[in-house]
């Protein structure tokens, strides 16, 4: 059936792909073909390489836009980051623009419990063959598999050195399946093995439409999480570099430095020193006082 769209944009396809991997750090031939292997790469490649942020909420004050011509252009030429409606939009542009076969999905955060939250995180499922993948490069908080997860296998699985597996419950009203993390029995300390939920998913897959109110939801919402904090994070070869609000903390080999910021000036030169952005010399947050630097 063919149907008029509303807001266009969000359908426009990924302005260049070559710039696109660049940003990851990657070239096509490095991941020329779809398939597991280079999925993982694609995956462990930006969250590397693109923070998690919520800048423009919380001190730019910018709406946020996730079509991907935006995306493009914030991610790649200014090389930032955002938040799970931008950083999963971006990823399947890319893997969009090299022939997956993807869908973006909804999900809802359970925090550990079996607490019915709001739907408020999309995450990305890839099918490979007759395989499914869940894809999230966008959570931004501990916890989160940082690899494939496949969804159509029944046991636990080992990814970047932890444990999850997934529950199944299709037609169910919170959601078709259930992201789980496994916790290992520890001897030595006698903590006994356990699970908790994740988060809950849905699998049928959503147009970007449906996301808008979600992003415009959590973007204002003055009580949101977003709105309250400031949250710059991001994996490197050897660690983390993480910004809460206004502690800077860098891991290196499980040694961990942490500073205070108490001026514009020193964020600014943290999250382009560090993070490798390009920003604005001027913060609009009420953390610091304004300055020009």
């Amino acid at each position: 059936m063919d149907y008029t769209i509303m807001s266009p944009e969000y359908f426009a396809p990924l302005p260049d792909l070559d710039m696109a991997l660049a940003r990851i750090g990657l070239r096509r031939s490095d991941v020329s073909s779809p398939g597991l292997e280079n999925l993982r790469t694609l995956m462990d490649s930006c969250l590397m390489t693109v923070p998690f942020e919520n800048l423009d909420i919380y001190d730019y004050k910018r709406q946020i836009d996730f079509c991907l011509p935006h995306l493009f252009e914030k991610f790649v030429i200014n090389r930032r980051g955002g938040y799970c409606y931008e950083s999963n939009g971006f990823f399947m542009g890319i893997l969009e623009a090299l022939g997956y076969t993807c869908s973006a999905c909804q999900a809802r955060i359970l925090f550990g419990g079996n607490i019915m939250t709001p739907v408020a995180h999309r995450i990305t499922i890839v099918t490979l063959g007759n395989t499914r993948y869940l894809c999230d490069v966008g959570f931004g908080g501990a916890g989160c598999a940082e690899g494939p997860v496949n969804l159509d296998d029944p046991g636990i699985q080992e990814i970047g050195g932890h444990q999850f597996s997934i529950r199944r419950h299709e037609g169910d009203i919170l959601g078709d399946m259930t992201l789980v993390t496994h916790t290992p029995r520890e001897a030595s300390s006698g903590v006994p093995e356990g699970e908790s939920g994740f988060y809950t998913f849905y699998t049928r897959p959503q147009s970007p439409l449906e996301f808008i109110a979600l992003n415009n939801s959590m973007a204002t919402n003055p009580v949101s999480m977003f709105s309250l904090n400031r949250v710059v994070r991001m994996r490197t070869p050897t660690g983390t570099l993480v910004i809460d609000n206004k502690i800077f903390r860098k891991t290196v080999n499980s040694e961990v430095v942490e500073e205070e910021i108490t001026t514009n000036k020193r964020l600014y030169e943290i999250l382009t020193g560090e993070f490798k952005m390009i920003v604005p010399k001027m913060s609009y947050s009420t953390d610091f006082p304004r300055e020009w630097f």
